[in-house]
């Protein structure tokens, strides 16, 4: 009988063993299964947030394409009054150039040249005509006939 008893103490300790390790697997899974029941609550309460937050980043990403179609067409505006700008500032220039005495002056030779030179021309023509009537009065008063 003792090894029977020895025996039975020997299983009644592993039950007891089991017995309590089952109790701390239990602690253990229902304290598993109010986190579960926990996250799935956050996760419930943040899927709403998901949906806002995507798309409060779809309506970011319209308002950034926007923009950039915007940034754009500011950028070939400002282009073109660069360029306008360049041309104005380029008239000036030239305006002013002529507005100086010395280019006045200057402007002023040029022409005096031009016209000294058509008073040539027209000295050289008067000339010519000049000879051409003399020689046909010369002409007529000696009596020749065409």
């Amino acid at each position: 009988m003792r090894s029977d008893s020895s025996a039975f103490r020997e299983l009644d300790t592993l039950v007891r063993n089991l017995s309590d390790q089952l109790a701390g697997y239990r602690r253990r899974a229902l304290s598993a299964e109010a986190r579960a029941r926990e996250l799935e609550q956050i996760l419930a309460g943040m899927s709403g947030k998901l949906d806002e937050v995507r798309q409060q980043v779809e309506d970011l990403q319209g308002g950034r394409d926007a923009a950039v179609m915007e940034t754009r067409t500011l950028q070939a505006q400002l282009a073109s009054a660069r360029q306008d700008l360049q041309r104005a500032q380029t008239a000036l220039a030239d305006a002013l150039s002529r507005a100086t005495p010395e280019a006045q002056d200057q402007a002023l030779a040029e022409e005096n040249q031009l016209l000294r030179q058509r008073l040539g021309e027209a000295r050289e023509k008067a000339g010519q005509l000049t000879e051409r009537m003399r020689f046909l009065r010369q002409q007529v008063s000696l009596g020749v006939e065409r």
